[in-house]
């Protein structure tokens, strides 16, 4: 068994490897043109575009990984099923789901790996990317200046907190041109404006900031004039940015601090959670395309190449459709996140676990 196992798992390496290198270099593809488009236009150093080019890898890797176990799958099942291997294997007494027990263990192999990949190389990559296509291929600078932040808190329905900032800047950590307004049952009973807020020793201190207090019918005026007041944001200044950040540039962990902030401010995070259920679902599709791609490979073909090619498309094709759809309505409120993010896995197992169940009877 282990022999038939590691000759299977031999069987599916070179097709994995060209699927890895074919998919990679259709995703790229795009990417090239587009990079030597912009080389052209603003004379920026090839340097600095090979580099945004070598670090779009470990995300497009992350892709194209799942779709190459299903090619590897369908190449090599379809191979050894038209040279009649897989019959001589069932004549041995060797059972469909051993046969597929090395196929399922290279795909749950390449989901971890997928995975792995996504976590600890695919955010700092990402980031880095967008930083060297900023700086050195434009020849702009990061932003590092936002206008107009609204950071709120909500209890249930009811809004408790609001600042809004007519701009902040990540490097100097300050808030310019500050409203905090405090509310009870959706009413104001205090606003405080400060012409700065400044983060200092993992503090906020407001300069120069007036509150008006209404309390009841009666109303009061506090000024602080030249002094410091530290005020409770509940944000550091890390928070703050990380508001800003795209979720590709986020790890899962990161993204799911991200979220949990902006809940409690009562914002929308729909679209989010379903980023974060795909960080998920796309390095586990590897797995689920080969529990369909396993009994479609042993189908009795004759040119296995074209059919295996063919199946591979279809089945892509099909997936990215049904998670393009999925995301969509998860991220409009249709259906919760998660189930968003996962049905196209969750339809692709059905119909794997059904062919097999066929198959193997």
């Amino acid at each position: 068994m282990k022999i038939i196992s590691r000759y299977i798992a031999r069987e599916m390496s070179m097709p994995l490897l060209f699927g890895v290198c074919a998919f990679t270099s259709l995703f790229l593809s795009g990417d090239l043109l587009q990079l030597a488009n912009v080389v052209v236009e603003t004379g920026a150093p090839i340097t600095a575009a090979l580099k945004v080019f070598v670090l779009k890898l470990p995300q497009i890797v992350v892709w194209t990984l799942p779709m190459s176990v299903l090619l590897a799958t369908l190449l090599s099942l379809s191979r050894l099923s038209a040279n009649s291997e897989i019959v001589a294997m069932r004549a041995g007494g060797i059972s469909f789901t051993g046969i597929f027990a090395p196929v399922i263990a290279i795909a749950l192999f390449i989901s971890i790996l997928s995975f792995t990949i996504q976590e600890l190389v695919v955010p700092a990559a990402n980031t880095n990317a967008q930083r060297i296509m900023v700086e050195e291929v434009r020849g702009r600078s990061l932003p590092t200046v936002t206008e107009h932040v609204v950071v709120k808190r909500q209890s249930g329905s009811q809004l408790v907190w609001l600042l809004y900032a007519r701009r902040f800047d990540s490097r100097t950590q300050e808030l310019t041109d500050v409203t905090i307004m405090n509310m009870e049952n959706n009413r104001p009973s205090s606003t405080t404006y400060a012409s700065r807020v400044v983060w200092e020793n993992d503090t906020w201190y407001m300069e120069s900031g007036v509150t008006h207090v209404l309390d009841g019918d009666a109303a009061y005026t506090m000024t602080f004039g030249s002094g410091r007041q530290p005020i409770a944001l509940d944000q550091t200044p890390k928070q703050l940015a990380q508001l800003q950040k795209d979720p590709e540039q986020m790890s899962l962990a990161e993204l799911k601090q991200h979220i949990a902030i902006l809940q409690e401010q009562g914002a929308e995070v729909l679209d989010l959670e379903v980023q974060m259920h795909l960080k998920y679902s796309i390095p586990l599709a590897a797995l689920f395309f080969a529990i369909v791609g396993a009994p479609l490979g042993v189908q009795s073909h004759r040119t296995a190449t074209s059919i295996g090619f063919g199946l591979s498309i279809i089945v892509i094709f099909v997936y990215y459709t049904l998670m393009t759809l999925g995301s969509a309505l998860g991220q409009g409120g249709y259906v919760p996140p998660w189930l968003g993010a996962w049905w196209q896995n969750i339809i692709l197992g059905v119909f794997g676990l059904f062919l097999w169940r066929r198959r193997a009877r």
